[in-house]
């Protein structure tokens, strides 16, 4: 066959991941160089049963995934589409024409003119791939299919992270609103006392204010993170394929268990070449379009076909035949050959694989630049775990000083030793503190889905085409058919994890 053979293109890795020490501002990161992520169900390490529930329902009903998972019995019907480009093509043509043609010597004679011509032919085309063009065809058909498949595991694992990510978001927001409460109950207090003061005479109406104005304040700040709050809870009935409401009414009164993970499996650079199904993706799609080098160089070569036909032939004369149709004396047959060779445009057949070395080339950038993109990822999402472990530790002191500053401004004030602007500032930083502390535990959760998700974490490996929903199979069963291909999509073309690009 003409044309390049596919390699795996060169790739720039590091050695290993980063292991960040203990310092005044960063925090180690417990990890398992020698272990990979938990394939399947990584999200475990958090222990929390209801991300358990949700992650299991978005994987069954998620509309996206499925959308994603049609696209790979797209691709295997076109594959079947390019496999019968290596066979001759046939067909059977059949037909009758009745004609009346007078002339003078029909009229002179004095007899019918009528006359019926009827045919059975079947007619046969072959072009031989001599050059590889269809081979290379199937070659790059292949390659989509493969790089439609890791699209769908690579779709899997982002809905995985998706929803991991949207409900620690909404524990967050949950959250925020419990710390603004009970802030905005303190400050109530503290709005009694001013007031019972000002009613008493022991201070002045700027301490009432002061007081109102800050109950107020903290007061405004809710509704904006009730409406963040749904519009999370919205975003995640619709990564479960349902309505806006439903994860209101099926888990808004759930609690959160969310604890970050003892230890990140981080493996080796290397293993993203294979555990990652985007840059498996990025590679067969590189494949495909490498081949499609050969389709195009192969026009620059003569084709050879060959042609034939083979039936029978009856003309009958007023309705009088001398055999029936199928009588052997009336077959017709004819076979031929013929080569074409291309003369006057092959620098357009030449520019033509120019533009698609150009486009291969490019695809080559991209999955190296994936795999660059990948470890950069990952990179990433360490040194968020491990400066936000060091900023927890941190606020955590910083939360409890707070308290005890505002508690101990309260009483001063109570007992006449300070002004409310002591309290209010004291307040103002025990929510700001507290405020931190749940963003940056957030965080820490968020940094362990991120790197979960930057080491392939949530696919097995395995290139197994996806089954559909029942429903949905039904469905395109009684407008088209797909005989066996929708209930048994391992036949026919098993897209088996044990082939890999040469």
């Amino acid at each position: 066959m003409v044309g390049p053979d596919f390699k795996a293109p060169e790739v720039k890795l590091q050695s290993s991941f980063s292991e960040p020490k203990k310092t005044e501002f960063t925090d180690t990161v417990p990890t398992a160089i020698e272990k990979t992520p938990n394939p399947v169900r990584w999200w475990a390490d958090f222990n929390d049963p209801t991300l358990n529930d949700l992650l299991a329902r978005a994987a069954r009903d998620n509309l996206s995934l499925q959308r994603a998972a049609i696209r790979i019995y797209q691709a295997r019907s076109q594959l079947g589409v390019a496999d019968a480009s290596l066979l001759p093509t046939a067909a059977l043509t059949g037909g009758a024409v009745r004609s009346d043609q007078p002339n003078a010597l029909t009229q002179f004679l004095n007899v019918s003119s009528l006359s019926t011509t009827q045919n059975m032919v079947v007619q046969a085309n072959w072009e031989i791939d001599f050059w590889g063009k269809y081979r290379r065809g199937i070659e790059s058909t292949v390659s989509s299919l493969f790089s439609t498949t890791a699209a769908y595991y690579a779709a899997d694992v982002s809905l995985a992270a998706d929803v991991a990510n949207t409900y620690i978001t909404i524990r967050n927001y949950q959250s925020l609103i419990r710390v603004a409460r009970a802030n905005l109950a303190l400050q109530a207090e503290s709005l009694r006392i001013a007031t019972s003061r000002f009613k008493n005479g022991a201070t002045s109406q700027l301490d009432l204010s002061q007081a109102e104005s800050q109950y107020e304040q903290t007061k405004s700040e809710i509704p904006g993170l009730i409406s963040a709050l749904k519009n999370s809870e919205y975003a995640m009935s619709i990564l479960l394929g349902e309505p806006p409401d439903f994860y209101e009414k099926n888990f808004g009164q759930t609690r959160a268990s969310l604890q970050p993970p003892k230890a990140l499996q981080t493996g080796i650079p290397k293993d993203l070449l294979r555990r990652r199904p985007d840059v498996l993706q990025a590679e067969y799609a590189a494949a495909a379009q490498s081949a499609l080098i050969g389709v195009n160089a192969a026009a620059l070569y003569p084709s050879f076909s060959l042609s034939g036909y083979f039936g029978f032939q009856n003309v009958s004369v007023n309705n009088v035949s001398q055999s029936s149709l199928f009588s052997w004396d009336n077959r017709t047959s004819s076979i031929g050959g013929s080569f074409m060779f291309p003369l006057f445009y092959r620098g357009a057949i030449i520019d033509q694989i120019r533009v698609q070395d150009a486009v291969f080339q490019s695809s080559v950038l991209a999955y190296q630049n994936q795999v660059l993109q990948a470890q950069k990822e990952v990179e990433q999402a360490i040194v968020a775990i491990s400066t936000t472990r060091s900023s927890t530790v941190d606020l955590i002191k910083s939360v409890a000083a707070a308290q005890r500053a505002a508690s101990l401004a309260l009483d001063r004030y109570k007992a006449g030793q300070n002004d409310y602007n002591t309290v209010i500032v004291a307040q103002q930083q025990l929510l700001q503190v507290q405020n931190s502390l749940v963003q940056t535990q957030t965080n820490n959760l968020l940094g362990y889905v991120a790197a979960f998700k930057a080491l392939g974490g949530g696919w097995s490996g395995d290139f197994v085409v996806p089954a559909l929903p029942a429903a949905m199979v039904q469905q395109m069963q009684a407008r088209t058919n797909w005989g066996d291909a929708l209930v048994n999509p391992a036949e026919p073309r098993l897209v088996k994890s044990s082939e890999t690009i040469q």
